[in-house]
């Protein structure tokens, strides 16, 4: 429960290693820094590839930049400018890209030859900065844009938002759904790979995301750690070939999937194992944290509490009337923050009782900047 980019604790449950102990085969590809074996993310995988690291001279640069520059210097905005307009131009990214995923994917399936298998498969590319080949803007029906154009949008939705124009929002946007639209083409090689393999009316498939996007809402940008829905409510799709189609309309977490995939694939849940069946549980308070539980959220279908911890501050909303969360209501409704913030002091509780200390794991020079590129760190 301890959250945050920590060291993932050898006492910890890993869907990976319950998949591995009963027989199956299983196999990883992504390319966020923050997932690497240093923070032990390769823990019981067979297969496990999380893209090359690569201290090339783009990076080389700009890591002087950010250690020895001014970051409130005009100097200094012009070289990430300039940063952001190589890495667009050259196609340098701090990620692989979604073809470079789903074609591992696509290899390993067609290798394959045993009975059964799980495959984690994580893209980054429905993620700052945002720089979608061109096809992929023309077929969500938008101009292509110039890589000055890509890298100038970018730039300024990281370092000097308040800059960006009512345009400059409509062209990120459009870049956002580009990057969506070449996820999900990427998704459907993998899924096509399987049909092809005669795999596909036999496996479960699941698509969803550990985070959204902020576009100006709340007044802020990309991912930070408020809350707020445009941050929390991700797309959760669950292909089950022993299941008819049909949509769950209520509210589940992110933690119940676990506990799901165990059961649909009738394997013991590890006795540690939070969460709930989310095909069975009873919908109620889903809780979350960030920044290291300094931050956290409560939220059921009608109400979204958040409670910045060392500030003291708590907001309520209400999301059957204001969904998009614009005015505090918490002074107006005192009994629903005290039952929500009282789930939320269990939480931490629970929390502080089952952290361990864990090793302090010190990032490459390239790792730092390809966090700092990912929006990540500062």
């Amino acid at each position: 429960m301890y959250g945050g980019y920590r060291y993932l604790d050898e006492q910890r449950p890993f869907l990976s290693t319950s998949f591995n102990e009963v027989g199956y085969r299983t196999v990883g590809y992504h390319s966020n820094p923050h997932l690497g074996p240093e923070k032990n993310y390769n823990a019981g995988f067979d297969v496990f590839n999380n893209g090359e690291e690569e201290t090339d001279s783009v990076n080389t640069v700009i890591n002087f930049v950010d250690e020895h520059i001014d970051s409130d210097s005009r100097l200094y905005s012009i070289l990430r400018r300039i940063w952001h307009i190589v890495g667009s131009t050259t196609g340098t990214s701090a990620y692989d890209p979604a073809a470079s995923i789903s074609d591992d994917a696509v290899e390993w399936i067609t290798d394959f030859e045993e009975d059964r298998f799980f495959m984690w498969l994580h893209y980054m590319d429905v993620h700052y900065p945002f720089q979608p080949p061109n096809e992929h803007l023309e077929a969500i029906g938008h101009e292509p844009l110039s890589a000055r154009r890509v890298a100038s949008l970018n730039d300024a939705m990281e370092e000097h938002p308040e800059s960006l124009s009512e345009r400059d929002i409509e062209d990120l946007k459009a870049l956002y759904r580009g990057e969506l639209h070449y996820v999900d083409h990427e998704i459907g090689r993998v899924l096509d790979a399987l049909a092809d393999e005669g795999l596909r009316d036999e496996t479960m498939v699941i698509v969803t995301a550990d985070h959204g996007e902020a576009f100006g809402e709340h007044g802020r940008w990309g991912h930070h750690p408020y809350m707020y829905d445009e941050l929390l409510r991700v797309p959760l799709i669950i292909d089950d070939p022993n299941r008819e189609p049909e949509t769950i309309d209520k509210q589940v977490s992110l933690i119940d999937l676990f506990p799901t995939i165990c059961d649909a694939c009738d394997i013991e849940r590890p006795p540690e194992l939070q969460g709930e069946n989310l095909y069975e549980k009873d919908e109620g308070v889903e809780l979350a944290t960030s920044n290291g539980g300094e931050r956290l959220a409560a939220r059921t279908s009608e109400w979204k509490c958040l409670w910045h911890v060392e500030e003291e501050q708590v907001e309520l909303y209400d999301l059957s009337n204001d969904p998009k969360e614009t005015e505090d209501v918490s002074e107006s409704n005192p009994e629903v923050v005290d039952r929500l913030q009282d789930e939320m002091g269990k939480y931490l509780e629970e929390a502080r009782l089952t952290d361990t200390e864990t090793p302090e794991v010190e990032e490459s020079d390239d790792v730092k900047q390809r966090l700092r590129a990912l929006g990540y760190t500062e």
